[in-house]
């Protein structure tokens, strides 16, 4: 399997925050069940936050695909990155 793509690189970007955000659950409310932990910070509009924390993870991936010399993967989790930005700063704009 080719590794060198786009889609390889925007579709590890796009779950990378979500394990992040799995991990802060397990590191943090693991005394909760998932669905209690969701809207729990849903509810205190932290939701955004925890996510915006997840996607540190598209930072290792970044280094990864960079140190590797991956360049259409490293564009894949530039742009998955960027979505999130404008994901947040809709969210930051509504609210």
């Amino acid at each position: 399997m080719r590794t060198d793509h786009f889609l390889v690189g925007f579709t590890s970007g796009l779950i990378a925050p979500l394990i992040g955000f799995y991990f802060y659950y397990q590191l943090f409310f693991a005394y909760m069940g998932f669905q209690s932990f969701y809207k729990h910070v849903s509810s205190s509009d932290k939701l955004i936050s925890v996510l915006s924390i997840g996607v540190i993870l598209n930072l290792v991936l970044f280094f990864i695909f960079y140190q590797t010399e991956k360049d259409r993967s490293l564009k894949g989790v530039v742009g998955a990155t960027f979505m999130y930005a404008f994901l947040v700063l809709y969210y930051k704009m509504i609210r």
